[in-house]
């Protein structure tokens, strides 16, 4: 038996003071106004810290098999842990081969196993090949027995390996999946308003951060959600759309949900941060796709976090080999990814909730709940409830410290809020019952201790 002692949980916007009993890495009880502990074998102060229920990263590249020189799942899982994630979602994508099938799932799982610190999931994946010749009908089925979350659509890419999917192919996928009870999660930029105009800047011989985001032309992402949402809208799938960017997108998902259509949706804290003002300045170290937007469209996500129609937070991390990657005076050269799930607990803390943006409890459904119930990991994750896994972020919510990207866990030693102070600060994160990273120690926990989560919703 385990103890944590002089925890404060949030329960309706109110912090309530708990002790909180752990068995075989579930929680036994949770008893109101601390006090003293009953005898326990090990005891965890949390210091009358904030503590919430282990945070989740649903939208992660750890590019682990293939692409390992930018991250692998050992310092992937180790950013997640120093950055107080308990869970992640690793994306089928940025990996060779790609989780297309169950021979690459369990190739996949045999090699990341062993070096991962939290607790992780998978998205599978299709392409236009699997769809020509009719085998998504047995690879999908080979995935969800697999216990895949969902499966991730392009409808733009860069990835020979994983091309994008057109509005007849993602139809017949579709269709499929909503028997299957999968998610749908798709990249949501028009494939010929981005071509076009990307290839125009460059004739033009734009090299500037701004002909980036002008090739990645705005009204590209809303216009492929409504693209998606009208084949869900026949079909009756669940859809979710990933790394929300622009006010319009979130306006069609506003309509999908009054629709009463199965659509949720996600940003990152990059989006809710910066804007194209922030890229044009500070450059390729902004470089993501899509690209940052206006400051309506950050100021709209925020509000879309706090009225619901934006279900919950991600990071998309996907570090670029630094400096390599990232150095080019061509902006078109440069690699599209920020090593994000270590900074992310902190940057909500900072400008969400002490900014006035969010409240604690709005914090805890955006990083935890929604995610968990969304991708049927919940009441296994998500909550502070007996029963569900003693997965707890212990945040000090008042601590103060600067950002020094050269010591985040990452491959990728770069973050635009370097040398920036932030207020909140992980103290302590814990998954099944097993400190993995303390404030004051680092990462302690064992590598390989992190479990596949498979589930069958």
């Amino acid at each position: 038996m385990i103890g944590i002692k002089n925890a404060r949980i949030v329960e309706k916007d109110q912090l309530k003071t708990v002790n909180i009993y752990i068995e075989k890495g579930k929680i036994k009880s949770i008893v109101p106004g601390g006090g003293a502990l009953l005898p326990v074998e090990k005891v965890i102060d949390a210091k009358e810290h904030v503590v919430f229920p282990g945070f989740i990263d649903p939208h992660v590249h750890f590019d682990d098999p293939g692409f390992t020189e930018r991250e692998d799942f050992e310092t992937g899982t180790r950013s997640a842990a120093a950055g107080g994630i308990t869970t992640v979602i690793d994306m089928p994508c940025t990996s060779i081969p790609p989780v297309t099938n169950g021979l690459n799932f369990d190739y996949k799982l045999n090699i990341v196993k062993p070096k991962a610190y939290v607790d992780f999931a998978f998205w599978g994946g299709v392409t236009p090949e699997q769809v020509e010749s009719g085998e998504y009908k047995k690879s999908l089925k080979e995935l969800k027995d697999r216990g895949i979350v969902g499966v991730k659509f392009y409808t733009i890419s860069g990835m020979e390996l994983y091309p994008r999917m057109s509005v007849p192919y993602m139809d017949k996928v579709f269709r499929l999946m909503k028997e299957l009870n999968l998610v749908c999660a798709i990249h949501a930029e028009d494939y010929y308003l981005v071509d076009y105009y990307s290839h125009l800047m460059q004739e033009m011989g734009r090299e500037d951060p701004e002909s980036w985001s002008l090739g990645r032309t705005y009204e590209a992402e809303p216009e492929a959600i409504w693209s998606v949402v009208g084949i869900t809208e026949k079909v009756g799938n669940k859809l979710h759309i990933v790394h929300l960017s622009t006010k319009e997108g979130l306006n069609v998902i506003r309509w999908a949900k009054t629709q009463g259509l199965n659509v949720s949706a996600e940003t990152c804290p990059q989006y809710l941060v910066f804007t194209t003002e922030d890229f044009k300045k500070m450059g390729s170290i902004l470089k993501i796709a899509p690209p940052l937007r206006k400051e309506e469209d950050r100021e709209e996500l925020w509000r879309g976090l706090k009225d619901g129609s934006i279900d919950f937070i991600c990071t998309d991390h996907a570090a670029g080999k630094y400096p390599e990657e990232k150095s080019f005076p061509n902006i078109w050269k440069n690699y599209a990814g920020i090593p994000g799930t270590q900074l992310a607990v902190p940057m909500m803390l900072h400008y969400g909730y002490h900014q006035g943006r969010l409240t604690l409890s709005e914090v805890q459904k955006l990083m935890s709940e929604n995610t968990a119930k969304r991708y049927g990991l919940y009441p296994q994750k998500g909550i502070i409830k007996v029963g569900s896994d003693a997965d707890f972020t212990i945040v000090d919510l008042d601590k103060k410290w600067v950002v020094e990207p050269s010591k985040l866990e990452s491959k990728g030693k770069y973050s635009p809020l370097a040398g920036k102070k932030i207020k909140g600060q992980i103290y302590m994160t814990i998954v099944r019952g097993e400190v993995i990273y303390q404030e004051d120690r680092g990462i302690i926990g064992e590598k390989g201790f992190g479990k596949i989560l498979q589930f069958k919703v």
